[in-house]
Formats: C-alpha cells, sequence, structure tokens
C-alpha cells in the first residue's frame, strides 16, 4: 500500500540512464530516445519502491534553451521513462538560468510536487549523481543519495548516503 506522502525524486541523466561518454568527466545528455539506455536494476527498482512511495522525475534540461536540443525530444525521454518505470509525474526545467528557482539545486521543482501531492519531504528521498541534486535534496529537506558515477566534479554538500550502483539505494530506502 502506497503512503502517499512519501516519495522519491530521481535525476535523470546518469542517474536512470546511461549518459553518453563524456570530456573530462563531466556529464552530457542524450538528445533523441533511440539514444538512451536504462541502467541496470532501475526497471526492478522502481517497481520495488512504487510499493511504498509515490516516484518522481526531476531534470534540468537546459539544452533546450540553449538550442542543443528540442523540447519534444526531452519529452519523449522523459514519456518513456514515466511509462517503462511507473514513475507519479516527471518535472522538467528547461531554464539555463540558476537564478531560476525551478532549476536544480533550488528546490522548486520539488516544492512544486510536495505541494500538488501534499508530500512529507522528511520522509522523502532525493537520488541523482550530481551536486545540483544532492543540494536540491538539501534544500527541499529530502534525505540525499548521491550515486557516485566517478565525475571530475566537486560535490559541496555531503550527501546523507553514497552508492556505486544503483540497486544499492535499497540500502537506505525502506521497502
Amino acid at each position: 500500500m502506497i503512503n502517499n506522502n512519501k516519495a522519491i525524486f530521481f535525476d535523470r541523466d546518469g542517474t536512470l540512464i546511461d549518459i553518453p561518454k563524456y570530456k573530462g568527466f563531466k556529464p552530457q545528455s542524450f538528445q533523441k530516445l533511440c539514444q538512451i539506455y536504462i541502467k541496470k536494476d532501475v526497471v526492478e527498482v522502481c517497481a520495488m519502491l512504487k510499493k511504498k512511495y509515490l516516484l518522481f522525475l526531476i531534470t534540468n534540461q537546459p539544452d533546450v534553451s540553449r538550442k542543443l536540443n528540442s523540447k519534444i525530444n526531452v519529452e519523449n525521454i522523459n514519456s518513456y521513462l514515466k511509462r517503462k518505470l511507473l514513475l507519479d509525474k516527471v518535472a522538467v526545467c528547461y531554464s539555463d538560468d540558476d537564478k531560476n528557482f525551478f532549476r536544480k539545486p533550488n528546490p522548486g521543482m520539488i516544492i512544486e510536487l510536495k505541494n500538488k501531492f501534499k508530500l512529507d519531504l522528511k520522509k522523502s528521498f532525493v537520488v541523482g549523481d550530481r551536486w545540483r541534486d544532492i543540494n536540491a535534496g538539501y534544500n527541499s529537506n529530502c534525505k540525499t543519495i548521491l550515486i557516485d558515477n566517478n565525475y571530475n566534479e566537486k560535490i559541496n554538500r555531503k550527501p546523507d548516503f553514497t552508492v556505486k550502483k544503483f540497486k544499492q539505494i535499497l540500502k537506505y530506502i525502506d521497502i
């Protein structure tokens, strides 16, 4: 039985799906649905978590505002993931302005979902692979889990938990 006030907020690229080869260990985004691969164990883990949590995708996609990708390509990828992973809702920020309340590390997408679904963020988790995800979780009073993909970038706020593989999040999330 789902406890409707607990949620897990997943980042997309590098968390739920593999990312393209990156330069200097800085992650990139795929542009089309035919390019993506869901990471190992993600479908299985999401099905397990769905029993007790609402599941959300929260993703920054600034390549749309930078004219490097189209909104329809992003929507196609997100719709596929929503269906395949039984996600309750997808939230996207297309802005590349770090002052935008909805762009991670800011908490806007999480706060909007909290209000819409009446969530208790202290019982919720943010799972991501970058500092922006961890800070968004911290900024919204969620517990945070970093999936360490060995990027060459600094994490400026210590996550509550760190894992190497997606399935390891189950050690820290009560199912």
